[in-house]
């Protein structure tokens, strides 16, 4: 599996979940536990960068916006800090009775394991999406 594609419905408009997203002040507040004190940068234009860093965790994520359609989705690539790998994700939101739906498609890991971590990964930060919107 060089791919992983994970869908939900999250309880709140496309125009609120683009925000999580693409704010650097969403994206820290969420993404990641709240015990890591993330920071997050964001210029948010095609060809800009993003950083999601914890100094607590040692992580840091880094990547550069490819396609931007507010608030519809976005594309990026998206590389740990010191690994050589860059992924894409591509991120869609459609508007749905009571919410959006979201679907995350990240590609072209190298290895399954990759995959499986990542798919990991994307389950437990989403598992904190629906709540921070809705506080």
């Amino acid at each position: 599996m060089t791919e992983l594609r994970v869908e939900r419905i999250i309880p709140a408009s496309p125009e609120r979940v683009w925000r999580a997203f693409t704010s650097a002040a969403d994206l820290a507040a969420w993404m990641w536990p709240g015990r890591w004190e993330a920071v997050s940068e964001v210029d948010l234009r095609v060809g800009g960068r993003f950083r999601i860093a914890s100094a607590v965790s040692g992580m840091a994520v880094v990547g550069e916006y490819l396609s931007l359609d507010e608030p519809h989705g976005l594309v990026q690539t998206w590389q740990w800090e010191g690994e050589p790998t860059e992924t894409l994700v591509t991120i869609t939101l459609d508007a749905v009775p009571g919410g959006t739906a979201l679907t995350i498609v990240h590609e072209n890991f190298h290895t399954n394991e990759d995959s499986a971590n990542h798919l990991q990964g994307w389950n437990d930060c989403l598992d904190r999406l629906a709540p921070y919107l809705a506080g």
